[in-house]
């Protein structure tokens, strides 16, 4: 590790022929590693779950229906999934399913050419800001990028989830803003590149627009008053064009909902945002910490601080650093102050890999130049276990396949009518089947998540009242505990498992 990344990174230093084969093979092994775990086991690692699950809801029933909705057996729901994660992600996906049939698996594979984009730019941003050693490190800690309990890049990028695509479009921003920087003649150009990524980022996943644009803002308003560096289009244009095309998606869903749909809609995410976005808790700053501290070693919040150092300069290539420290920097500090759920510092986390492999390098470049041996092979170590240790861990989950909500599905194909209701809080079985399903009110996730998670006050949901002829529980609503437990065993009786998931059969007169 130590020999590896020894020299000081420069975007500009001529490295020998067989460096650059070196770092040509270790790319290509990067490739493949990133592939063979992006890949193996997709459909039953990790195991479908309720988010996965809500999302793909709106592609099966645009597929189904030509409705862009969520659906259960009383209707079309308009709220949660449609407005969770933009078009970008939905489209792709129905796309998929018209083509080669509703499935987890077509579904995912979505997502993997995301993840592909979204190591793609990212090396390329990291290799353009500091050389191809750095570059390398960088796609190393982000396919390292889990911690002990929380999911990374390599997870989030196997499932249906808005993170990774959104991270993607985003860096795919922030290349282009850097063209930009770099490339006065051709600014124009890049700026509107830059801005068009943006926008789709915010169309992704709407807590992005918490962070992006004031970070563009911002950059906009240093680099006039301090940096000096950009034109005035890569100054205007990338926030601009960002903030319109969220408002474009705002206007469409306007005109498909209605105002009083659109109204409801807005309220209930308002309600969500108060209960998870903003919460500003002492527990949730002290979980959104302990998360941080964890991440590639706890080396993410030295990095941010060395790479704003570095900022510091007045020139092209300081104000292009700033710009993913500022936008991460920005993001973990919203992020102390919410909920403190490991997703929401996912993008920051990600763009911190830069900053942290730009610390590593300058480290143990410094340390070989006053030839202090110890400390060099002490930091390398740690540096190796750091990356080595989420790996393995990535692995495990890789190389573990849990079938059980296929089996579920399977037995439900075979043994229960499709024109019986099933009750349930596992939307994922929304695509695994073509049952008719009836799901908890997407109204009360907020307060049941807040109940499990920030004891918050109970929910109450009375669905076992329609006597339902059949009932599956599972993960979600174990967690949530939202169905009584009394009433099911009163009941009903358990007529198939495949754990954590459960059928059971109404038996009461």
């Amino acid at each position: 590790m130590a020999e590896i990344f020894s020299a000081r990174a420069s975007p500009k230093a001529r490295p020998t022929l067989l460096a650059r084969y070196w770092e040509q093979a270790a790319l290509v092994a990067l490739v493949l590693l990133a592939a063979l775990l992006a890949l193996v086991n997709l459909p039953y690692a990790p195991r479908t779950w309720f988010d996965e699950g809500s999302h793909l809801h709106v592609p099966a029933t645009l597929v189904r229906y030509g409705v862009y909705a969520d659906i259960s057996s009383e209707g079309f729901r308009y709220f949660g999934p449609t407005i969770g994660v933009g078009p970008t992600v939905m489209l792709p996906i129905a796309l998929a399913f018209k083509l080669t049939g509703i499935g987890l698996v077509q579904a995912r594979l979505v997502i993997v050419l995301y993840l592909a984009l979204a190591l793609l730019t990212l090396y390329l941003l990291a290799r353009r800001l500091h050389g191809a050693r750095v570059a390398l490190l960088a796609l190393l800690l982000v396919l390292a990028s889990r911690t002990l309990r929380f999911e990374g890049m390599l997870e989030y990028g196997r499932q249906v989830l808005g993170e990774v695509p959104g991270v993607a479009l985003l860096s795919l921003g922030l290349l282009a803003y850097t063209h930009g920087i770099f490339n006065p003649a051709r600014s124009r150009s890049y700026a509107l590149i830059a801005g068009l990524a943006f926008g789709l980022a915010l169309v992704t996943k709407n807590q992005f627009v918490l962070i992006v644009p004031p970070t563009l803002a911002l950059l906009a308003l240093l680099d006039w008053l301090y940096f000096r560096a950009g034109s005035w289009w890569l100054r205007l244009a990338p926030p601009a064009i960002a903030v319109a095309c969220f408002g474009a998606w705002m206007v469409i869903m306007l005109t498909f909902f209605g105002p009083d749909g659109f109204a409801a809609n807005f309220a209930k995410t308002r309600q969500a945002a108060g209960g998870a976005i903003f919460v500003f808790e002492i527990d949730a700053m002290r979980r959104a910490l302990v998360y941080l501290a964890q991440v590639y070693g706890g080396l993410l919040v030295p990095g941010l601080a060395y790479s704003l150092w570095r900022s510091r300069e007045r020139s092209p290539q300081a104000l292009a650093e700033l710009a993913p420290t500022l936008m991460a920097a920005l993001w973990l500090t919203w992020f102390i102050g919410s909920l403190g759920w490991a997703r929401y510092a996912f993008p920051a986390v990600i763009l911190a890999a830069l900053a942290v492999a730009r610390l590593a390098v300058d480290l143990i470049g410094a340390l070989r130049t006053r030839r202090l041996a110890l400390p060099v092979g002490l930091v390398a170590a740690y540096l190796g276990l750091a990356i080595l240790a989420p790996i393995g861990l990535t692995a495990r989950t890789v190389l573990s396949p849990d079938d059980s909500a296929q089996r579920m599905a399977g037995y439900l194909k075979a043994s229960v009518p499709q024109d019986r209701i099933i009750e349930t809080w596992e939307p994922e079985f929304g695509v695994l089947s073509d049952h008719r399903y009836h799901y908890v009110p997407t109204e009360l996730l907020d307060s049941a998540v807040r109940n499990v998670w920030s004891d918050g006050p109970p929910v109450s949901y009375d669905g076992l009242a329609a006597e339902p002829p059949y009932v599956l529980t599972g993960p979600f609503s174990a967690y949530t505990n939202i169905y009584s437990a009394a009433t099911l065993e009163r009941e009903y009786a358990v007529v198939f498992s495949a754990e954590p998931y459960v059928l059971l059969r109404r038996v009461a007169p």
